[in-house]
């Protein structure tokens, strides 16, 4: 069965796998096991540049150099993201440059809302994440929510509606105008519900690479495609908190 995604990192790979997959030359295949340690591997690579780039970040915090990090990072990885769904045999390298990238760039945003909010709005967003990954994964495993063709669907539609409204927001802004707090509330809170449910699509491709029989080097795919949704997750989890830490 060749599966559709709606995830960026798994754009490409239905039809690569279908081009490639050849059960008479394959001899190594993705793995559920094989996803997770390379989940792992990224993770633990975000983690430690994230906490390279915030310490870092204090030591010397230029205005300057960091805006023009938070611009020059996203891009790198935006490049990686494309190139390990391109040419997915480089996946090991590009997946690894991405987790280094990232990881600076959570670990400089991290800083700021700390700086802002405290320390502990970093904690609470990093065990929110892995609490909801976790949560998602038993709902997944135990068929409690199916992700068919219908959520897939919706769950598209939700995230183009939520870049749209972004995108609208970020003009008005710019423009001069505001936006109430209610409204910005919704639009975070309606980003943590869609990040968090496309966790189900993630464990669904993984799901589906299995069956098929997809040639291992996907797996470094499938986990980044994990590890964007993750990243994703806890930086719309940092917003949310901090709405609530500016109401206190």
């Amino acid at each position: 069965m060749i599966f559709r995604s709606t995830n960026p990192v798994f754009s490409q790979v239905s039809r690569n796998v279908k081009d490639t997959t050849d059960p008479a030359t394959i001899r190594d295949e993705v793995t559920y096991g094989g996803v997770a340690v390379k989940t792992l591997y990224l993770l633990l690579i975000i983690m430690t540049s994230a906490w390279f780039a915030a310490s870092r970040f204090i030591v010397s915090a230029n205005a300057t150099s960091i805006i023009s990090w938070l611009i020059v990072l996203p891009i790198i990885g935006i490049v990686m993201i494309i190139l390990t769904n391109v040419v997915p045999s480089l996946a090991f390298f590009t997946t690894s440059i991405y987790a280094v990238v990232e990881g600076a760039f959570i670990g400089v945003i991290s800083t700021f809302f700390a700086l802002a909010y405290g320390s502990t709005i970093v904690e609470t967003a990093l065990m929110g994440t892995f609490g909801v990954l976790m949560g998602m994964l038993v709902l997944y495993a135990t068929g409690m929510i199916v992700v068919g063709d219908f959520f897939r669907r919706l769950m598209y539609s939700l995230l183009m509606g939520l870049v749209f409204t972004s995108f609208i927001l970020i003009l008005f802004l710019l423009f001069g105008g505001g936006i109430s707090e209610n409204l910005y509330f919704g639009i975070v809170l309606i980003s943590v519900v869609v990040s968090s449910l496309y966790l189900l699509i993630d464990f669904d491709n993984v799901t589906n690479l299995v069956h098929m029989g997809a040639p291992k080097q996907y797996e470094w795919v499938l986990s980044l495609g994990l590890v964007v949704t993750i990243v994703w997750l806890y930086i719309e989890l940092l917003r949310f908190l901090a709405i609530f830490a500016r109401r206190d």
